[in-house]
């Protein structure tokens, strides 16, 4: 994808150049450039269309080739034979599924993160009002804590952040 990206930038960079030096040139050599504006005046109508339709193809290929792609994440374990490898995505699914143990919460989302072999959970939710917030997230981060115990084992944690951004009335719907 990086080789697609790299020559497609190199034609559009080679092509601006080109029309550059031309727009800069036109005016002491008019007559290549009038032969330039002649053969694009001389295409039928359909010819236009698939010109502009090609450089409008190559322009969004070279857009997208050029956006970064999302490498799977992987908390790694050593031991005797040899390595283990667990998504973090299958693990963050895993979390999510805490939120029915807990009735004073309206959502829940999670997110993790290896940094510098540690693994940092990042917790997002929605409480329904009347909770007592600083305990609700003791308790979600000792939950939390217990169920990375329970299937991974040992894994070197740097924390669990638990952040709220909602407060939900006690009759609101739950997502």
């Amino acid at each position: 994808m990086k080789t697609i990206h790299f020559l497609l930038g190199l034609f559009l960079y080679l092509a601006l150049v080109a029309a550059g030096l031309g727009l800069i040139l036109a005016h002491q050599f008019p007559a290549p450039a009038h032969t330039a504006l002649d053969w694009t005046c001389g295409l039928a109508r359909w010819q236009h269309v698939l010109l502009g339709a090609g450089i409008l193809v190559w322009l969004a290929l070279y857009f997208v080739t050029g956006l970064p792609r999302r490498r799977p994440q992987f908390i790694r374990f050593e031991n005797e034979t040899g390595s283990i490898n667990v998504s973090t995505d299958a693990v963050r699914k895993y979390i999510d599924g805490i939120r029915s143990d807990f009735a004073a919460l309206a959502w829940l989302k999670s997110a993790l993160r290896v940094r510098r072999g540690a693994l940092e959970v990042g917790i997002v939710v929605g409480v329904k009002s009347g909770t007592q917030i600083p305990e609700l997230c003791r308790m979600i981060q000792k939950r939390v804590g217990e169920v990375l115990a329970e299937h991974l084992g040992t894994c070197d944690l740097a924390g669990i952040g638990v952040e709220v951004n909602e407060i939900r009335p006690r009759n609101a719907a739950a997502d």
